[in-house]
């Protein structure tokens, strides 16, 4: 139109409402089971061998299959499931899944991390972005079958009662990455000189996921409590080994 008539159809609408023409209603939904020129130009192009996008749709059938293959298990996967069950959410949508982790914005050396694992494990790289308002950030990632391939449910985690993966909790080397993921995330450390005590627990209200870092703890040899909101290691002792177990880094000197 704009060539013939030196008009755009936003335009032309505009300044003749009632007429019958212009771009197919797409906001009614229709298919080409439904519109006979969609019908049509479905038609042209499938007798086609090749049009204007054939080379983007063999390149981008090849990424998928890259990004939607099977994801091999391993201390990165371990990693990132102890992750998203400590501070992620997983949200399913019409088209696509969204993986969100929220954590401090002053840690920016761990949410590099964050990223850098996600971007192992899922093969694409997951914005960061500073909430408005909030002393924290968003690490997000949209791809389909996120969930599928991480074995985890969408939805609330307390409700689904989520647990710590069959395959993780078999091998202690993967159990390790896993804690790490949840410590890093959902735990904190208290050191009080004047009574010498120091305490290193975990914090979560899903009872699952509680007990299963109960079992994963007790089986790397360490004695620890178990309470309605928390696993909590309190032996000085126990305290200091498991810092050195897990390998904490300081990731403020990334």
């Amino acid at each position: 139109m704009w060539h013939k008539h030196k008009i755009h159809f936003p335009e032309f609408i505009r300044k003749f409402p009632n007429a019958n023409i212009g771009p197919s209603p797409w906001r009614k939904s229709e298919t080409k089971e439904t519109n006979p020129g969609l019908m049509k130009l479905s038609q042209g192009l499938k007798a086609r061998k090749t049009w204007n996008f054939t080379k983007w749709q063999i390149g981008r059938r090849k990424q998928l299959r890259l990004q939607y293959k099977r994801i091999p298990r391993n201390k990165d996967l371990a990693e990132l499931i102890g992750i998203v069950l400590g501070d992620g959410n997983l949200n399913k949508h019409p088209r696509t899944e969204n993986l969100r982790i929220t954590c401090n914005s002053k840690d920016t050396g761990y949410a590099k991390h964050i990223q850098s694992v996600i971007k192992k494990v899922l093969r694409k790289s997951p914005s960061i972005r500073k909430r408005r308002k909030e002393n924290a950030v968003s690490i997000d990632l949209y791809q389909c079958k996120i969930s599928q391939r991480l074995n985890l449910p969408c939805g609330d985690k307390i409700r689904n009662n989520v647990g710590i993966p069959r395959w993780i909790l078999k091998k202690k080397k993967y159990a390790i990455n896993c804690l790490k993921g949840l410590f890093e995330t959902d735990g904190c450390f208290h050191e009080d000189k004047n009574n010498y005590t120091r305490v290193i627990e975990f914090k979560n209200y899903c009872r699952k996921l509680r007990e299963d870092v109960y079992d994963s703890l007790r089986g790397l040899g360490f004695n620890p409590q178990l309470g309605q909101n928390y696993v909590r290691l309190a032996k000085k002792g126990e305290v200091y080994r498991f810092k050195e177990v897990l390998d904490f880094r300081n990731y403020t000197a990334l």
